[in-house]
């Protein structure tokens, strides 16, 4: 049965670090609280391109998304909205790509996109590149995106074993992300959601250096999910911290959960 979340609340907490490397934060992520639309993105490119194809992918598919809303004169239907979400990706694509053509410092641009909306009759997320989703329930913690990488897709394929993975030396290419073509295919999902699960949104720099169970064990272990994103980004930063962290946890409150553990 799908939950109706009209009378839910989202807490959100959200936390970006530069890491024990990079000069730039080339991540961000961002918000529509009101709107239950929550966003982020990890950019790539030099002389700063990363950073500025980053923050315009999130900030020109919040704008868009704000006049998909505010323009309907009634709720749209889950199908309508996920249609609307893979449409405004597209569109924010095609604002990176000719942004990179037009200036030569910003050539060869791009970045991963993630998003999660809650909509009345279920969860929405979508996203292009790496940056991954995760979903914390009863069943413990599930990965809802598949990474649109080379290494992902050879393992996949059955070219490479999850062991042999974990050394593949190419595992950051990405085989899909905002701005580097002219046309992308965002992949784009629903599940049914009930109170207290928690969505995690996240860059490599988290994913790469800290597996599914240790996310899970301090997801587990954290009071509150302002500790949780703390912790997260510290083990991370504990185990290199070579790009940088970021990572934003989503929990659905019912009216009456607002002290339960991992409430903000």
């Amino acid at each position: 049965m799908v939950l109706q979340l009209m009378s839910y609340k989202i807490s959100a907490s959200g936390l970006s670090d530069v890491g024990l490397v990079r000069e730039n934060n080339e991540d961000i992520w961002a918000e529509l609280p009101e709107e239950k639309f929550y966003v982020l993105a990890d950019g790539m490119g030099g002389h700063q391109a990363g950073e500025i194809a980053s923050q315009e992918a999130v900030f020109n598919f919040l704008e868009i998304i704000r006049k998909v809303l505010t323009s309907s004169s009634r709720k749209l239907s889950l199908k309508e909205m996920k249609d609307a979400i893979k449409e405004s990706i597209e569109e924010v694509n095609k604002t990176i790509y000719e942004m990179g053509r037009s200036d030569q410092q910003l050539g060869g641009m791009g970045t991963t996109f993630c998003c999660v909306h809650f909509h009345p009759e279920a969860v929405i997320y979508a996203h292009v590149g790496d940056s991954r989703i995760y979903h914390f329930g009863k069943e413990g913690l599930q990965q809802l995106t598949k990474d649109h990488s080379l290494m992902s897709e050879l393992v996949e394929l059955g070219y490479l074993s999850e062991p042999e993975a974990k050394e593949f030396l190419y595992k950051n290419i990405l085989t899909r992300a905002i701005g580097t073509e002219s046309s992308i295919v965002p992949a784009v999902g629903s599940r049914e959601v009930q109170a207290d699960d928690i969505f995690i949104m996240c860059s490599d720099g988290l994913s790469d250096l800290v597996s599914i169970q240790e996310i899970e064990a301090i997801i587990r272990e954290s009071p509150t999910i302002d500790d949780c994103a703390q912790a997260l980004v510290s083990e991370a930063k504990r185990k290199g911290g070579y790009d940088n962290i970021t990572v934003v946890l989503l929990k659905v409150l019912d009216d009456d959960s607002t002290k339960r553990n991992l409430s903000r």
